[in-house]
């Protein structure tokens, strides 16, 4: 990196790999300033918890709750982007980019629940290399629980699942736009805690992938669509799950090319190895959109702490949240990367 400006090196590495990890790029006095202000919500959590559970009431929980909740807009978190090259460097990439209004605080924590179900319906101890599963954002409602797999789910059960709006069982569409699917341009990635082994919860990308993602949504596109799933072939629900309603999160075409040192579970099904990204704090991430990523399950002794933005240029308002055009070419709103991508 040459000042705020990616180098021509680092920019072909980017197009090749669909990420790009950038070594001490953020001032440790803000990853500090961000790490505390986590921990004093934490903690302004925990003793709200402990004063519900000696009064037997919920109502001094609110304040905490919300106030964890509404960190992500708090100073010390949006100026991990704002107040660092990070913001110079992607609008280099992207153009103008504005400033980060709030950020997505990913904390992970170790458990050992290994009977909880992921988004793709398999149990957390069933699911090979560290239990990653990948998507692509723009899919998602929530952070909401997935069908179990010792029973089924009740007719009333089901249909909640399916259009419960929060649910991630509720499809996307926007019919106006021909897709299914949103896109951003680019997932910055800021780490608040040392992920320098596997098995802490790092972040799984499946490098290169954003290639034939490309190449596959071109060609709904070619087949009339609608991108995404439900669109040409990709369906969005994996009935052969042990839950019976697994989430497709990217299309099974990009995920067969990938079995050459993939795992297997018991049933056969293939899981792709991710590259794990290994980094510390003040370092940074850059991941393409179209790059299938997930976390991975924290096995060690201490949480997982990331601080993520997504990134994108200003675009007409008809395309604020999907942007068809760049769904199907990668770097229509990367003017920065043409000289490495024409």
């Amino acid at each position: 990196m040459t000042g705020e400006r990616l180098t021509l090196e680092e920019k072909r590495r980017l197009a090749r790999d669909g990420f790009l990890i950038l070594r001490d790029v953020v001032p440790l006095d803000r990853v500090n300033a961000a790490r505390r202000t986590l921990n004093e919500a934490m903690g302004a959590l925990r003793g709200s918890a402990m004063r519900a559970v000696a009064a037997q009431t919920l109502e001094d929980l609110e304040p905490s709750v919300n106030q964890l909740a509404a960190a992500g807009v708090q100073p010390q978190f949006v100026d991990l982007f704002n107040e660092t090259p990070l913001i110079s460097i992607m609008s280099d990439l992207l153009g103008h980019v504005p400033p980060a209004a709030g950020a997505q605080l990913a904390a992970l924590y170790p458990s050992v629940d290994d009977d909880q179900v992921n988004e793709a319906g398999y149990r957390n101890a069933d699911t090979p290399n560290y239990g990653w599963c990948g998507h692509l954002d723009g899919l998602w409602n929530g952070a909401t629980s997935t069908p179990p797999v010792d029973r089924k789910l009740s007719d009333g059960e089901e249909r909640a699942w399916h259009e419960t709006p929060s649910t991630n069982g509720a499809a996307r569409y926007y019919p106006e736009l021909n897709t299914n699917i949103a896109n951003f341009a680019a997932l910055v990635g800021v780490p608040l805690s040392d992920q320098r082994q596997a098995g802490v919860g790092n972040l799984g990308l499946l490098k290169g992938a954003h290639r034939r993602i490309e190449k596959f949504f071109q060609w709904q596109r070619e087949k009339g669509g609608p991108l995404g799933p439900e669109g040409p072939g990709w369906e969005r629900i994996d009935d052969n799950a042990p839950n019976e309603h697994g989430l497709v999160h990217y299309p099974r075409k990009v995920r067969d090319a990938y079995r050459r040192g993939a795992a297997q579970s018991f049933d056969g099904h293939y899981w792709p190895k991710p590259t794990l990204i290994k980094v510390k704090p003040g370092d940074a991430i850059i991941v393409h959109w179209a790059t299938p990523h997930s976390s991975t399950r924290v096995m060690g002794p201490d949480p997982r702490l990331m601080v993520y933005f997504r990134t994108r240029p200003e675009r007409p308002e008809a395309f604020k949240r999907a942007y068809p055009d760049a769904i199907c070419n990668n770097w229509l709103e990367w003017p920065g990367m043409r000289e490495v991508t024409e």
